[in-house]
């Protein structure tokens, strides 16, 4: 099944990151699908009619997100029945939803331009939207499926998975299984050369997705062909060793907590030129106040003195981005945390204060357990963001591995 994409507002062509499409590539993924074209179209009506045009042409799932709002450049279903040449009519059910929608916000005059919101393409299936106003459609056209939904991602997640449920029933005789084996610590370019074997054998059937400090290799396969997943995961547990994570995982933050839960671990952190992310990364994690102590963003050289006790000498004589630096930051994190493993974050994330012999992306990050305690240098590249979400990434990279020491490969 061919998957387009159509992402619908003018605001997405002025500097707003367009998260919906790795929101929709995630959903479709665990359906065994994926997105084939991403297109984003302001709105003006004879362009969102063109793309969808040429996207009905070539694909058997079209989803478009967007202009279903109550305003007058909301125009997608307008844009949208006029192609396919159906009416648009008015639904009173819906109406009274929206009136009822208001009326539980305490606002009993519902704007009469909320009325654009009852019109339904005719002949197509409502999917009830629980979170906003604008009701979502799916509509059957020529053996193609249309998904209309609202853009807002808290909307878009609950109703895309609603469609899908319908679209399974259709695909139920194909019967797909996808399954995500994960690899933290590795670069793509070295994944792919050391699987090049299997990659050219199922590339029909499988994408690589890189995040930071993790690779995710989707393979989507008929569940006639188990035994195939099983012989990929004993390639990647033989060709990764300890940097495979496993299939299906969680993010790294929560398998970071599953770890020191189940090995009865408090964990605190330190951090300079992370600015906290690595804590806030931790606590996004329900449940992770059994397990994470807390943080101590010292930004400055006075905190890093004041609170984690950092020698005067040390800063003065080898800087706060340092290894000697990072080690007492992460010592006494777990010190002053009461905590059994800790972790610390120094550097230069930029794009100033970089030096020729201390460049911007160095970065020091300390671990600190029960019978370790050092600190490794790294130079990452990237803006500012980039850098600080990467230094992160690979200091969980690092806890993780001393956690798993014990324990050896397996």
């Amino acid at each position: 099944m061919r998957v387009e994409v159509i992402n619908i507002g003018s605001e997405l062509l002025f500097n707003k990151i367009n998260t919906n499409v790795n929101l929709i590539s995630k959903i479709l993924i665990s359906s065994g699908l994926k997105i084939s074209k991403c297109t984003i179209v302001g709105d003006k009506k004879e362009e969102i009619k063109e793309s969808f045009e040429e996207s009905f042409k070539k694909s058997d799932l079209i989803i478009v997100t967007g202009g279903l709002g109550p305003t007058f450049d909301d125009v997608t279903r307008e844009s949208v029945a006029e192609v396919l040449n159906r009416k648009l009519l008015f639904d009173e059910k819906i109406w009274e939803g929206i009136k009822e929608k208001f009326k539980k916000r305490n606002i009993l005059e519902v704007p009469e331009i909320n009325k654009r919101q009852a019109y339904i393409i005719e002949g197509s299936k409502i999917i009830e939207n629980k979170n906003g106003t604008a009701p979502g459609m799916l509509i059957e056209e020529n053996g193609k499926i249309i998904l209309l939904l609202p853009g807002p991602p808290n909307e878009l997640e609950v109703m895309l998975e609603e469609g899908l449920n319908y679209i399974k029933e259709k695909l139920k005789k194909t019967k797909l299984i996808t399954k995500i084996f994960s690899i933290i610590g590795i670069p793509e370019s070295e994944v792919e050369t050391k699987l090049k074997d299997s990659i050219e054998k199922l590339k029909e059937n499988l994408i690589i997705l890189a995040h930071p400090n993790l690779i995710e290799i989707v393979l989507t396969l008929p569940e006639t062909e188990e035994d195939i997943f099983y012989e990929f995961e004993v390639k990647m547990k033989n060709t990764f060793g300890i940097n495979y994570l496993g299939v299906n995982v969680p993010s790294i933050p929560e398998l970071i907590g599953e770890l020191l839960k189940t090995k009865k671990l408090k964990l605190a952190i330190a951090e300079s030129c992370s600015g906290g992310l690595a804590c806030k990364l931790i606590t996004d994690i329900p449940g992770s106040s059994e397990y994470f102590m807390g943080g101590f963003v010292t930004y400055s050289n006075i905190l890093k003195k004041k609170i984690l006790k950092v020698p005067k000498t040390i800063l003065r004589k080898y800087g706060a981005v340092s290894e000697e630096t990072a080690i007492y930051m992460a010592k006494n994190a777990k010190k002053y945390g009461k905590a059994d493993i800790s972790l610390s974050f120094t550097g230069i994330a930029g794009p100033t204060g970089g030096t020729p012999e201390k460049p911007v992306g160095l970065v020091w990050i300390g671990v600190c357990s029960k019978k370790n305690l050092y600190a490794k240098k790294f130079i990452f590249t990237g803006d500012r963001k980039t850098i600080r979400e990467r230094a992160v990434y690979k200091g969980f990279e690092l806890l993780r591995e001393e956690i798993l020491k014990d324990e050896g490969k397996d």
